[in-house]
């Protein structure tokens, strides 16, 4: 199986810097909008054999130019959803809140992956609903060449873990909005990576 992961495009919560997570459900602005179009431009050549999104609308929006105008069907999935940040979500960052998700990034890379935000999800809550989606999708799709948009942290979760790094090196996977990964699934469980946060479609654009 190839997978083209893609991150959705930019909010207007994106640009303001206010935490987003699983609980807001926020449109793209016009940059976003522009971003989606190129990202289809550059890559309509291509055929998938599903597309996938997760349960926010910003991802569906992300996919709205192969649906439109490629005519596929957008199969959707909360197990896609964004990182759940709790009582952060809808929030701009103070000097508190970055200091505790400071705190809460440093005991990640120390391996403790049941910590969280009070009312979000850890690493391994998170992981636990996202791996049975990827289960399915492998099986289903063998073979098959597919196209997934989904969010910021949960990108970073499933790369860590798909290419077997642990979920400490999280931090390594830069996710800028469309950034385009590429991964390979081979018959004996290994995956590799083809390219990551590629933003090569983006240069046919002002942002």
């Amino acid at each position: 199986m190839k997978l083209y992961l893609i991150r959705h495009g930019e909010t207007d919560f994106n640009r303001r810097g206010i935490v987003q997570g699983g609980g807001i459900d926020s449109d793209l602005n016009e940059t976003g909008r522009q971003q989606a179009l190129a990202f289809f431009k550059h890559y309509a050549h291509l055929r998938f054999d599903a597309i996938y999104g997760s349960a926010l609308k910003r991802t569906h929006q992300t996919l709205a130019p192969w649906i439109t105008q490629a005519k596929y069907s957008l199969h959707t999935s909360p197990a896609l959803n964004e990182f759940g940040w709790g009582w952060m979500e809808g929030k701009r960052p103070d000097k508190a809140m970055q200091q505790e998700f400071h705190e809460v990034k440093e005991a990640w890379k120390k391996g403790d992956f049941d910590r969280g935000i009070e009312g979000g999800e850890s690493p391994n809550s998170a992981w636990k609903r996202i791996k049975p989606f990827f289960d399915e999708i492998y099986q289903k799709h063998q073979e098959q060449q597919i196209l997934i948009c989904s969010h910021g942290r949960t990108n970073r979760i499933i790369l860590a873990q798909l290419l077997g790094l642990g979920m400490d090196r999280m931090e390594d996977f830069d996710h800028s909005n469309t950034g385009l990964n590429i991964l390979h699934f081979q018959a004996d469980g290994q995956v590799s990576s083809e390219k990551l946060n590629h933003t090569e479609h983006l240069e046919i654009i002002q942002i």
